[in-house]
């Protein structure tokens, strides 16, 4: 019995031995959902923009942030200006990168409807040189629901060396926005990858020790029409069969309800959730 006890203890790895990056990779590797490409992006601007501009994820994530008026705010992964618009009310200017043309073009669009002029776009992506774009350093840097990298590690060492004051990133807590119940409907098995719980540890791997906020979303969402509750869903399941399809309108129409301004709600039993992961980068 001593012996085999022994053993067992010869097992134990120690967290300095974890390597977070290999099983950050090795999750990816498993996850149920492809990486939308800059194209599926390009074709989503308009409809993303319209579900996500004025969300109260929006009023979370910027309740939690801690900003002066003089900051200058960095957006990686920006999308239609989904943060860069609100924030550019608090800031004095903010720099929206992003891989998609058609999301800046939209950014742009309601920037200059918003009255916003101090928004400046990049067209670039995680991989590409920062520096040879001339992308000047920023108090703040902001990466939300844009991590979706093959090398985070790289991508959260960036963010750390173009912020001066601060850096907030927002991840995935299991799910996120996926509603787990429709994979089940589908009879599809369903594995989301790596959460937030991989980003964090990464984090403490390079020195930096985050602190951790999460933000719970209501579990009914409303929609415009019906056709764009399905389009929502549609997006998180890839290569719909017909079968699947079916059983994807069948899933959304037992939830849908109609309120009395004629809006859409639909309700889901798990609430997205995120993690909002924050630190200084100024040693205060």
């Amino acid at each position: 019995m001593a012996k085999n006890a022994f053993a067992s203890k010869e097992l134990i790895m120690r967290y300095q031995d974890i390597d977070w990056d290999e099983m950050w990779r090795e999750s990816r590797a498993g996850k149920s959902w492809k990486k939308k490409k800059r194209s599926d992006w390009d074709r989503r601007a308009v409809s993303f923009a319209e579900r996500n501009l004025d969300s109260p994820f929006v009023a979370q994530v910027i309740s939690h942030l801690q900003l002066e008026p003089e900051w200058t705010v960095l957006d990686v992964g920006s999308g239609p200006g989904t943060l860069a618009i609100p924030l550019a009310s608090q800031v004095s200017r903010v720099t929206a990168l992003d891989y998609s043309a058609a999301m800046l073009a939209e950014l742009d669009k309601r920037a200059h409807a918003a009255g916003q002029n101090n928004i400046t776009t990049v067209q670039a992506s995680w991989a590409d040189d920062w520096q040879a774009l001339g992308l000047a350093c920023h108090e703040v840097a902001i990466a939300s629901r844009s991590l979706s990298v093959e090398d985070l590690r790289g991508a959260l060492s960036r963010l750390n060396a173009w912020a001066s004051k601060a850096v907030y990133v927002v991840d995935r807590v299991g799910a996120g926005p996926f509603d787990p119940d429709l994979f089940v409907a589908l009879g599809r098995s369903f594995a989301p990858g790596p959460d937030y719980i991989f980003t964090l540890n990464i984090l403490y791997t390079l020195g930096i020790q985050a602190r951790v906020d999460f933000l719970t979303l209501d579990s009914t969402r409303t929609y415009g029409s019906r056709e764009e509750a399905l389009q929502s869903y549609r997006w998180m399941v890839d290569d719909l069969t017909a079968l699947e399809e079916k059983r994807l309108v069948a899933y959304v129409d037992e939830r849908l309800s109609r309120s009395n301004d004629g809006a859409w709600q639909l309700s889901r039993q798990t609430p997205p959730r995120w993690a909002l992961l924050w630190w200084r980068t100024d040693g205060v």
